[in-house]
């Protein structure tokens, strides 16, 4: 288990966990929580609940895109918070090889192979260390973008411990009678509104 578990943690949509659902591997967990207040950050509640199951006061963690509302989350909580500017800047990084306790990386991103980042990655990370990808995706191609993060994750030795999608507070819930609906095909059921998956991994052969 992580070394934290956070008692205001909000409650799991079940109904729309089961939307958000990309595989029947692992399930994902929903925090409905406000939107982040800048582009390409997580929101402060996101990074605090993130900071606190998955670190301690006092570990490592590496933003690789600077994201201010997590720099700052990290700070007040007590983590040692290394931000790089960019994944150009991971070989500065060689000398903490085996050290990093997480590291926050946001996806999509442009002319990257991501194999060659994760692989970095994952030589970064100590053994119970974990890697946080923040996917912000249009809803269209959200199953593809998930699906190949995963996929290229483990051909490079990390494995998916857990999936968190962080909704807004009023996203819509599937109700019994749209999920029940089979013939004429479902038009209740509103479609998903742009939100962050949390993908997370640790390296593979270390258990929570």
């Amino acid at each position: 288990m992580d070394r934290h578990h956070d008692a205001h943690h909000p409650e799991p949509d079940e109904q729309l966990a089961d939307r958000l659902a990309i595989s029947s591997d692992i399930r994902p967990i929903v925090w409905r929580t406000a939107p982040p207040q800048q582009p390409g950050c997580l929101s402060h509640e996101v990074a605090r609940l993130l900071l606190n199951e998955h670190t301690q006061a006092g570990d490592i963690v590496v933003d690789v895109d600077d994201d201010t509302a997590f720099a700052a989350t990290a700070a007040a909580t007590g983590r040692r918070h290394h931000a790089l500017g960019g994944d150009t800047h991971m070989a500065t990084l060689g000398h903490a090889a085996g050290y990093i306790d997480l590291i926050l990386l946001h996806w999509p991103r442009t002319a990257i192979n991501p194999h060659w980042l994760l692989r970095a990655c994952r030589t970064l990370l100590r053994g119970a260390g974990h890697l946080v990808i923040a996917v912000t995706v249009d809803p269209a191609h959200r199953v593809a973008q998930l699906s190949a993060l995963g996929g290229a994750a483990d051909t490079v030795g990390l494995r998916t411990v857990r999936h968190v999608a962080a909704v807004a507070p009023q996203a819509a819930t599937p109700t019994g009678r749209d999920r029940a609906a089979t013939s004429p095909p479902r038009t209740a059921e509103p479609p998903l509104s742009p939100h962050t998956d949390l993908l997370i991994f640790r390296p593979d052969g270390h258990d929570d």
